[in-house]
């Protein structure tokens, strides 16, 4: 089991860091939009997959938060045209953020902000949009295709930012 705080075995350049600033990030502009923000507990983190608990007018959101992404991790960079989709989570009993995961919105980091969007809208978003026969072996081929990293058992495919705004979204500049 790993903590919020450590790094997994394949993250071999600064995943954790990334997600850590996109985190931050994210809670600050939750608190200029007037929320009031609890971190999520360990295992609302790890197996439910929110961060955040957002609160304003007597309504409460979970929020996961996903950092701006590299297309592979072997690029230097990252960038905001595309965007990762967990289909399954890379333990075997981890069904994965968008389908088995407890938030009610996902807050995708772009490079200038933050687009939020309802985690149930995304799955038939995602469902429209995916080919689930086509099954890829390299990450830069998983535009609206399935990929999986060898001998692991997660499932990912890309969607491009601009298909989220299909969506009904909120946009948090940075």
């Amino acid at each position: 089991m790993f903590t919020k705080n450590s790094r997994n075995r394949y993250d071999k350049k600064d995943s954790l860091e990334l997600g850590r600033r996109a985190e931050d990030s994210f809670a600050r502009l939750a608190v200029k939009h007037g929320f009031k923000v609890t971190a999520s507990s360990e295992k609302g983190n790890i197996d439910e997959h929110f961060d955040y608990v957002i609160e304003r007018d007597g309504k409460s959101h979970k929020v996961d938060v996903k950092s701006i992404k590299r297309l592979s991790r072997r690029d230097s960079g990252t960038q905001d045209e595309q965007i990762w989709i967990e289909l399954h989570g890379v333990r075997a009993e981890d069904k994965g953020w968008l389908y088995d995961g407890k938030a009610d919105l996902i807050a995708f980091e772009l490079t200038q902000s933050f687009r939020l969007v309802d985690r149930v809208e995304l799955i038939a978003l995602v469902e429209k949009l995916v080919n689930f026969d086509a099954k890829v072996s390299s990450p830069k081929d998983a535009l609206y295709k399935v990929y999986s990293r060898q001998s692991r058992p997660d499932l990912l495919t890309m969607i491009k930012s601009e298909d989220l705004l299909q969506l009904r979204h909120a946009e948090w500049g940075k």
